[in-house]
């Protein structure tokens, strides 16, 4: 075809892809039928952390041996600091290294940083390698490992630089949380309470009645409610996700609540404070300020800051101050298409956005971080990051 007498040719770029999450209990154990199912011959690259190892990927990693996978197996020490390109060209030589074809996969099992770095490698590999995620945390089990991106961070950046890269399969087995420690339980616990709190009001009441006990025992914690957190956390989310998988259609997302002051303060702690704390301290602010600016009641903003100490989680932070905040409104623009679109609650389940900075007046934003100053007095603020540990020690 020609246009004003020059060739041309549009070519279809798009690639149809699905993937399945699936309830896969028994995979902590060493069942993994369901996990050579999803494997379905190929030859395959098991990446994990050294606590993970110890506590369930030697024992899968051998059962898959025992059943005929052709499998090999790389440790990996994860943490927000070694979310790095580093890591993933190491990684990347580790697929060479064990001969991965083009047919070959790369399974992620361990917390959201070591999904995280399989995503990265696998889109990189070979210009592309399957791949499937087994979540260990409760964020990776209900966020950071069900959908379709995978980031590193650079030294002042959180999540900078990334990918869009479907999973062929997650495969969800709750009972990893009952070796989890709490700091971790109440990471996650914070992204739970960000899809209750913007979308799912049902989701909320049950986090406040069942946060505190399972922060209490998470080993002996009921395991009905456990997968009722994971499976209605991981399906409202992946219901909203699915809308716009790419954020090619909009930059509106709703999901972004909590996630608009969040990325500088770790960055700025030198990822020391976790993404769930962090996460926790945006869903306060962004709710004391939606009271602030009348959108949201004196009952709603003191429900949603009660379950966020519930879960054991801080509501402000003396490193965001409001200079700080407005340079995160800043940054987040040139991420949201030159627009704020700051996620706020305007009741439990329901959001809606300010998008202009103009409609976020800075002594709004001074009111609400002093108001959480007050209520947080007395409270330890900043919970460090784990380290590499990741679980504790299973039950007999």
């Amino acid at each position: 075809m020609t246009m004003m007498g020059t060739f041309y040719k549009l070519v279809s770029a798009n690639r149809e892809r699905s993937y399945c999450v699936s309830l896969a209990p028994g995979i902590s154990v060493g069942k993994v039928s369901e996990l050579i199912r999803a494997i379905d011959g190929r030859k395959a690259l098991l990446v994990t952390t050294p606590t993970v190892a110890r506590l369930y990927a030697n024992k899968i990693a051998g059962r898959l041996i025992e059943s005929g996978v052709d499998l090999s197996m790389v440790v990996l020490e994860c943490t927000e600091r070694s979310k790095s390109f580093t890591e993933v060209e190491r990684l990347c030589q580790k697929c060479f290294e064990v001969d991965l074809d083009r047919r070959s996969l790369l399974i992620g099992l361990g917390g959201g940083v070591c999904t995280d770095l399989v995503t990265m490698a696998a889109s990189l590999t070979r210009r592309g390698l399957s791949y499937l995620r087994i979540p260990t945390t409760l964020i990776g089990l209900i966020d950071a490992g069900i959908g379709v991106k995978g980031a590193v961070n650079l030294p002042n950046k959180k999540s900078a630089i990334g990918v869009f890269c479907p999973p062929d399969h997650v495969l969800l087995d709750p009972a990893f949380l009952q070796t989890l420690p709490r700091g971790l339980i109440s990471d996650g616990l914070a992204e739970a309470i960000k899809v209750g709190v913007a979308i799912d009001p049902l989701l909320f009441e049950f986090l406040e009645q069942f946060s505190n006990e399972l922060l209490k025992s998470p080993s002996t914690a009921d395991m009905t409610k456990l997968t009722e957190l994971v499976w209605r956390s991981s399906l409202r989310l992946l219901e909203e996700l699915e809308k716009n998988l790419y954020e090619d259609k909009t930059y509106q997302r709703v999901l972004d609540f909590g996630h608009t002051f969040s990325p500088l303060l770790e960055s700025m702690s030198d990822f020391q404070v976790s993404h769930g704390v962090a996460v926790a301290i945006d869903i306060a602010l962004s709710s004391a300020l939606a009271h602030e600016l009348g959108l949201l009641s004196f009952e709603d903003r003191n429900r949603i800051l009660r379950s966020l100490r519930t879960a054991g989680l801080p509501i402000s932070s003396p490193v965001l101050t409001d200079e700080v905040c407005v340079k995160a409104l800043g940054e987040i623009e040139a991420h949201r298409g030159g627009h704020l679109n700051l996620v706020v609650p305007s009741r439990i389940g329901r959001s809606v956005f300010i998008n202009e900075k103009q409609r976020l007046p800075v002594s709004a934003l001074q009111r609400a971080l002093r108001f959480l100053d007050q209520e947080s007095s007395g409270q330890t603020l900043l919970r460090p990051v784990a380290s590499t540990v990741t679980h504790a020690a299973p039950r007999d």
